[in-house]
């Protein structure tokens, strides 16, 4: 019985590790240099946000490959740009790396909804990004900012928040 259960487990373990290394085959691995490639890579760009916001900030390698190719995209793509407004990521003071995954709430938001460009659903869609990081607390600094917008949204508030912040046009 003891050895079905240890074959078992490394069945369960081989099966879940196999798993993330297939996702890993699917994220960016470089940069477009065309809006024909740039809409070809959206899928992986969508998958290397997963994997960021899944894979602990401790995995600093891969983490900073994967970092680096997505915020260069976001820089050079066609179809995306992102408008940091200072008021709603008061959070990246304390945590900068939360910066990244704001931004690549925003992205994942923008290509997953006809190329958005609506800013209220695009902070939030960053700001909820960001919380899920936050929240796991690996390589994550306290920060009551951070805080104030989990109980907004805990009470359901955080998008009039945004609302109210942005700036009117």
């Amino acid at each position: 019985m003891k050895l079905l259960t240890i074959a078992m487990l490394a069945i369960a373990l081989f099966t879940n590790s196999s798993k993330s290394f297939a996702q890993q085959d699917n994220l960016l691995s470089a940069v477009p240099s065309t809006k024909e490639e740039f809409v070809q890579s959206e899928p992986a760009v969508v998958n290397t946000i997963n994997w960021l916001e899944q894979t602990p900030p401790d995995e600093k390698e891969e983490r900073k490959t994967q970092q680096a190719l997505l915020v260069a995209w976001i820089i050079n793509s066609p179809t995306v740009s992102i408008e940091l407004n200072e008021k709603t990521v008061p959070f990246t003071k304390k945590n900068d790396a939360l910066l990244v995954m704001f931004m690549a709430g925003w992205t994942r938001y923008c290509l997953q909804n006809n190329y958005s460009k609506d800013p209220v659903q695009c902070n939030l869609a960053g700001i909820k990004t960001a919380m899920i990081v936050y929240k796991k607390g690996i390589a994550i600094k306290k920060d009551k900012e951070m805080e104030k917008l989990i109980a907004l949204d805990n009470k359901g508030e955080l998008e009039q928040w945004i609302k109210e912040t942005l700036p009117k046009k």
